[in-house]
């Protein structure tokens, strides 16, 4: 039976290479395809069975079209490309990997409908580790904040609106709005769709959101994706900083980031790059040192993990042979965990009196003369991995290397309970929405 509000939406979906779950994506939609939504799925040049999940599923839906590039565009050339051959009043951009609650596009629909003058409608998402097709959105308590038509400031003020893609007027879209290539995020369309209307963001999730490495999100450690949303900044803010307090753009830059690198080390956690952890930790430091507690309480967690990774590169992007060791407690330690990852390499204690608590990296024998002259003192690696300059000894604690902060006050600090530290170890699809994502502290 055709709905009042869902006969107004095209569903644009972008696919590459990921057929099960467009066929996942598609079946869940198929429940409610007689409310006479349009489909338009682009493909991105996918080789596998993208084309026949399309063939299977294309006729349970009573308008269809099959979008499918000879070579593959990138995802946000795709994305612009569907919503352009979209037909209906209202547009929608639902990844694959996603599920819809079509309860939360009529809520949105229906605002559409009854103010003119809001260009889109943007709702949060539930980040799963397991969608479920059986789940259901409640709308009857929903609220939502309104940002009026060039209300920049505002938008800045609440930039992680930008974080989901938006319910737009087909019209407004079509003339004025593009999804930008090369850019990370969606932060120069909503600015551009504020210039055409007001912005309705509702606090209830619109989709659930699948959890996986392929994710637009899961590029957040990467250095490219990284550089792409400061760039999307300036995009965004260009033609209204005019509008804007004078340092809008630095504060507004500087806040979000802190969020990006907040969440890249969580990723990196779960993926255990722990390298990619200190990085972005430390990209924190430099922009917001009021995340003291944190940072004492990472590095506590944490500078075992630094340590040993940062020895196992180096020995193996080395290719040394032999490594030889003081007789340390914490040397040893480390040695029973490097003799695992690192099975060719030949470790030796060092003797003789005096010297760090360190290693020789060689090729061939022992040093002469003991442990005059070079080598990595784990002191020294220590030093080089710090997130604080706070005062503390390397302790051996059980199979970990610790801090014994030399304040009372720190040495408190790195064993309480902190909140930042707790969302940045959980794992990530235990935050449920945009709206938690977003607390870092």
């Amino acid at each position: 039976m055709r709905d009042q509000f869902m006969a107004d939406f095209s569903i644009c979906i972008p696919t590459y290479n990921r057929s099960g779950l467009l066929r996942q994506c598609l079946e869940h939609l198929a429940r409610d395809a007689d409310m006479g939504f349009e489909i338009i799925v682009g493909d991105n040049a996918s080789t596998d069975a993208t084309e026949a999940v399309v063939r299977d599923l294309a006729p349970r839906f009573p308008t269809f079209v099959y979008l499918r590039h000879k070579t593959n565009i990138g995802f946000a050339r795709n994305m612009d490309a569907v919503l352009r051959r979209a037909t209906r009043k209202y547009l929608y951009v639902l990844s694959d990997d996603d599920l819809v609650f079509v309860d939360g596009l009529r809520l949105a629909g229906s605002v559409l409908d009854g103010n003119q003058d809001v260009s889109p409608v943007v709702g949060k998402y539930l980040s799963l580790r397991q969608v479920d097709a059986r789940l259901t959105m409640a709308y009857h308590d929903a609220t939502a904040l309104t940002i009026g038509q060039g209300g920049y400031q505002a938008l800045l003020d609440n930039v992680t609106i930008c974080d989901g893609h938006p319910i737009m007027r087909r019209d407004v879209f079509q003339r004025h709005g593009a999804y930008l290539d090369r850019t990370g995020t969606l932060m120069p369309l909503y600015f551009n769709l504020l210039r055409h209307g007001k912005i309705v963001a509702v606090n209830r999730p619109f989709f659930q959101h699948l959890t996986n490495s392929e994710s637009l999100t899961s590029r957040m450690s990467e250095a490219a994706f990284l550089d792409m949303v400061n760039a999307d900044f300036e995009i965004a803010l260009a033609d209204c900083r005019a509008d804007l307090n004078d340092n809008a753009l630095e504060d507004s830059r500087r806040n979000f980031m802190r969020l990006m690198y907040f969440q890249a080390a969580r990723m990196s956690i779960g993926r255990k790059q722990f390298y990619l952890v200190w990085l972005f930790l430390k990209r924190m430091v430099a922009i917001d040192p009021s995340q003291e507690a944190l940072m004492v309480r990472a590095e506590a967690e944490f500078i075992h993990d630094f340590i040993v990774e940062r020895l196992t590169t180096l020995i193996a992007d080395g290719q040394y042979g032999d490594v030889f060791y003081s007789a340390a407690p914490a040397t040893e330690l480390v040695v029973s965990i490097l003799a695992q990852a690192l099975p060719g390499v030949r470790f030796a204690r060092l003797e003789g009196p005096g010297g760090p608590s360190g290693f020789y990296l060689r090729q061939g024998p022992a040093p002469a003369g003991g442990w005059h002259g070079c080598g990595i003192a784990i002191e020294d690696l220590c030093d080089q991995v710090r997130l604080t300059r706070h005062g503390a000894r390397l302790t051996v604690r059980g199979e970990r290397l610790g801090f014994d902060f030399i304040d009372a006050g720190i040495n408190h600090v790195a064993v309480q309970a902190v909140q930042s530290f707790d969302v940045l170890t959980a794992p990530y699809w235990e935050i449920a929405s945009t709206e938690t994502q977003g607390r870092t502290n």
